[in-house]
C-alpha cells in the first residue's frame, strides 16, 4: 500500500503544473506577454509532453517520423588536449520541428501572432538528442538558463540552447607538430529510430563565430563541413548528424619553443670541435651537458603527448639532435684515442731515428772517439769539416732542383702549345696573361699551403678540422631540409 502511494505521488509530482490564468490589467500587465501566456495555456490543455508529435507539417498532412532540422553556431573551441585526445567546444544548438498539436492559426483570437514564447516551467515535447562522442558537458545557467522555446502559428517549434561539451577526438600524431587534426561532433536520438525521428541539416547548418580562432592557443579552424552518420544497431537504424572540424596546428609556437632551442643545443655541442683535443676538462662536460639538456627537453615534450605506438615527426627531430650531440662525444673519444696513438708513434719514431743516426755515424767514421762521446752530450757536440762540406753540397743540390722545377712549371703554363693560347682570335693581352698566371699560381699556392697545413697536422687535429667544417654541420642541414 505504501509503495502504491509513492508511485502515485511521484506521478503527480512529475506532472506539469497547469497554467495559471490571470485577468488582464492594462495598468500593470504587458498585453503581448499576457496574450502569449494565455495562448500557451490554451494550447497546453490536454497536451502530453511525453508523446511525440504525429509528424504532420504544413507541407505534408500525413503521419510519419518527425523531421528535426538542426543547426550549430560554434562560439569557441578551446583546450585541445593531445594527451587525452579531447577538445572543448562551446556552441548554440538549435532544433526545429513541427508539432500539429501546437497550431494556433485556427483560433481567431491568436491569428495575429507569429511566434509565441514558452515559459521555462511549461513543458513541451523535445527530441532526446545526445552527443555520441561526448565525455562531459554542461548547460549554461548564469544568471538564468540559456535557452528559449518558441512556437510559430503553424505549429513549428524552435528550441535553442547554449552548452559546452568536452568531446573525444581521435588524433593522428604522425606529423606532430605539423599536423592537421579532424575532430567530430556527432549527435543522434538516444531512443527513437528513423521510423520516429529523422535529423536533417538546416539551410545554414554550421556557422563559426569570427572570434572562435582566438580562443585556440595552438590551432586554427582551417575548414568545417556537415555530413550524416546514420548507424545500424540491433534495435534498429538511428538517424545521426556529424560536424567535421579541421584544426591546423600553429607551427610558429613550436618553432620558437622547440626547434630553435634544440638546434642551438646541437650547435653548442659543435663548439667542442674548436677546442684543443688535449683539453679534456673542457670538451667532455660540454658534450654531456648538451646531451642531458636535450634529453630533458624531450621528456618535457613527450609528457604532454599520449604514449602512441608509432613514430612522430617530433621524435625524428629530437632523435636526430640527440644523435648529433652524442656523435660529438664519440668523435672526441676517437680524437683522443688517435692523438694518444700519434704521440706514442712519434716517440717511437724519434727514438728509432736517434738510434739509426748513431749507427750510421759510427759506421762511416765521421767522428773521432771524442766526438762519438759527444753524441750523447748535445752541449759538447761539434761538426767535423767533412760533415759540414757534405751538408753544404746537399743543400745546394736541393735548392737548384727546386728552382728547375718551378722554371719548368712556369714554362709549361705560358707555352704557346697550350690550347688556351692557340685560339684563332686571341683576345688576351700580355698583361691579361700575366695576371692570369699570377692568379692561378696564387690559388695553387693557397691550396698547396692549406693541404700542406692539413697534412702536417696530426690525425686527431685532422679529424677535428673535418668534423667542424663539413662532416657534422652539412649532414645536420640535410636532415633539416
Amino acid at each position: 500500500m505504501l509503495l502504491l502511494f509513492d508511485v502515485v505521488y511521484s506521478a503527480k509530482k512529475q506532472r506539469p503544473k497547469p497554467c495559471k490564468r490571470t485577468a488582464f490589467n492594462r495598468h500593470t500587465t504587458n498585453y503581448r506577454a499576457w496574450r502569449e501566456q494565455m495562448t500557451v495555456c490554451e494550447l497546453l490543455d490536454n497536451y502530453d509532453s511525453a508523446v511525440r508529435p504525429s509528424g504532420k507539417s504544413p507541407i505534408s498532412d500525413q503521419k510519419g517520423p518527425v523531421i528535426v532540422r538542426t543547426s550549430l553556431f560554434i562560439r569557441s573551441i578551446s583546450a585541445v588536449s593531445e594527451r587525452n585526445m579531447e577538445f572543448v567546444a562551446q556552441f548554440r544548438f538549435q532544433q526545429e520541428w513541427f508539432d500539429d498539436r501546437l497550431r494556433f492559426t485556427e483560433h481567431s483570437d491568436f491569428r495575429n501572432f507569429d511566434f509565441i514564447h514558452v515559459a521555462r516551467d511549461q513543458l513541451l515535447w523535445t527530441p532526446d538528442t545526445f552527443f555520441q562522442n561526448e565525455r562531459n558537458g554542461w548547460y549554461h545557467m548564469l544568471d538564468q538558463e540559456n535557452k528559449f522555446i518558441k512556437v510559430r502559428s503553424d505549429g513549428k517549434v524552435i528550441y535553442n540552447r547554449r552548452l559546452t561539451l568536452i568531446l573525444a577526438c581521435n588524433m593522428n600524431l604522425i606529423r606532430y607538430p605539423m599536423d592537421v587534426q579532424e575532430c567530430l561532433i556527432d549527435f543522434a536520438s538516444y531512443a527513437y529510430t528513423t521510423s520516429d525521428i529523422i535529423y536533417k541539416w538546416d539551410q545554414v547548418g554550421i556557422s563559426v563565430d569570427e572570434g572562435a580562432n582566438g580562443a585556440l592557443p595552438n590551432f586554427v579552424i582551417s575548414a568545417y563541413k556537415n555530413s550524416t552518420c546514420d548507424s545500424i544497431t540491433n534495435t534498429g537504424t538511428y538517424s545521426c548528424l556529424r560536424v567535421e572540424l579541421k584544426l591546423s596546428r600553429v607551427f610558429s609556437f613550436f618553432l620558437l619553443q622547440l626547434y630553435i632551442p634544440s638546434a642551438m643545443l646541437v650547435g653548442v655541442s659543435w663548439v667542442s670541435y674548436w677546442i684543443d683535443w688535449k683539453s679534456t676538462a673542457a670538451r667532455v662536460p660540454l658534450a654531456i651537458v648538451t646531451l642531458l639538456t636535450m634529453i630533458t627537453q624531450s621528456h618535457a615534450i613527450n609528457s604532454n603527448l599520449p604514449p602512441v605506438s608509432y613514430t612522430k615527426a617530433i621524435d625524428i627531430w629530437i632523435g636526430a639532435c640527440v644523435v648529433f650531440i652524442f656523435a660529438s662525444l664519440i668523435e672526441y673519444a676517437v680524437v683522443n684515442y688517435m692523438g694518444i696513438l700519434d704521440e706514442h708513434k712519434q716517440m717511437r719514431k724519434v727514438t728509432s731515428n736517434r738510434t739509426r743516426l748513431s749507427n750510421v755515424l759510427d759506421n762511416e767514421g765521421y767522428f773521432n772517439p771524442i766526438e762519438q762521446a759527444a753524441v750523447s752530450s748535445p752541449t759538447s757536440f761539434t761538426w767535423s769539416p767533412e760533415k759540414k762540406s757534405l751538408l753544404r753540397r746537399r743543400r745546394k743540390y736541393s735548392f737548384e732542383l727546386r728552382e728547375e722545377e718551378e722554371h719548368h712549371e712556369l714554362v709549361d703554363f705560358c707555352s704557346p702549345q697550350r690550347s688556351t693560347m692557340r685560339s684563332p682570335e686571341p683576345d688576351w693581352t700580355f698583361q691579361d696573361a700575366t695576371d692570369s698566371v699570377y692568379i692561378g699560381q696564387k690559388r695553387r699556392v693557397e691550396l698547396v699551403k692549406w693541404c700542406s697545413l692539413l697534412s702536417s697536422r696530426s690525425r686527431a687535429e685532422r679529424i677535428d678540422i673535418i668534423a667542424r667544417l663539413s662532416a657534422f654541420p652539412l649532414r645536420f642541414i640535410i636532415i633539416d631540409k
